[in-house]
């Protein structure tokens, strides 16, 4: 957590901007602004330059949240979360179009919210081109924020849009995650991906073969698409 990071509410009733605000203070967030529509969001969008929206739907005025949201999207290119009482399927597929961080549907619980945006701000980063320095890869699993140790982790191993996470613990975290999205959370000079439902940590690589690497008493298969890569990786 930052707690530089700069947060702007978009919320016209003053009561729940309120409780957010409240929410980011104790979980040490001190720098919110608060804006009641989408004009007074946009100046201040212009003046006090937020890393973070926080934007409901529904705002009383002409211009709706997902106005807002298709701004920050495609001209400040600004990481946003809709925290929003709107469940109907044409509002979601409107706001689904904007590409926010988040949906959240109210009342919610405070650890959903910081769950959110804690999410959010990691992946904005690492969509900036920063490399994951921290050791830790950082999910979600239901209402929890897990962190994993990432020298822990043996190898992920993907199926449909879920991914098995492999532990030395001999542990595994299933995650309804793609790959290509977690490989974008993972310090790539650790970890490799070396076939289309494989990605390996090279730490715990026993053994390389012409067509396959071997981690513990497991064998797995090189893809003929990654080979150079991964024979470039090892320097081999």
């Amino acid at each position: 957590m930052n707690e530089s990071t700069k947060f702007l509410i978009v919320e016209d009733d003053l009561l729940i901007a309120e409780t957010i605000r409240e929410i980011l203070n104790y979980a040490g967030y001190k720098n919110t602004y608060q804006a009641q529509s989408v004009d007074e969001a946009i100046s201040l969008i212009e003046t006090k330059r937020p890393d973070m929206v926080l934007s409901d739907i529904e705002l009383g005025h002409e211009k709706n949240g997902i106005d807002l949201g298709i701004l920050l999207q495609l001209k400040y290119k600004l990481p946003f979360i809709y925290i929003t009482s709107h469940t109907s399927a044409d509002i979601l597929n409107r706001a689904k179009h904007t590409q926010p961080n988040a949906y959240i549907i109210k009342p919610f619980k405070n650890e959903d919210l910081l769950v959110a945006i804690e999410l959010a701000l990691f992946n904005t980063s690492l969509g900036k081109g920063e490399q994951n320095t921290s050791g830790e890869l950082i999910l979600k699993e239901g209402r929890a924020l897990v962190r994993i140790d990432t020298a822990r982790i043996l190898w992920l191993e993907n199926e449909n849009n879920y991914t098995t996470i492999n532990l030395s613990d001999t542990k595994r975290r299933v995650i309804r995650s793609t790959l290509a999205e977690l490989f974008e959370q993972l310090p790539h000079r650790q970890f490799i991906r070396i076939h289309k439902s494989f990605i390996i940590n090279k730490k715990h690589v026993g053994e390389i073969h012409p067509g396959s690497l071997i981690i513990g008493e497991r064998e797995f298969p090189i893809g003929k698409t990654y080979q150079q890569e991964v024979k470039e990786f090892f320097s081999l």
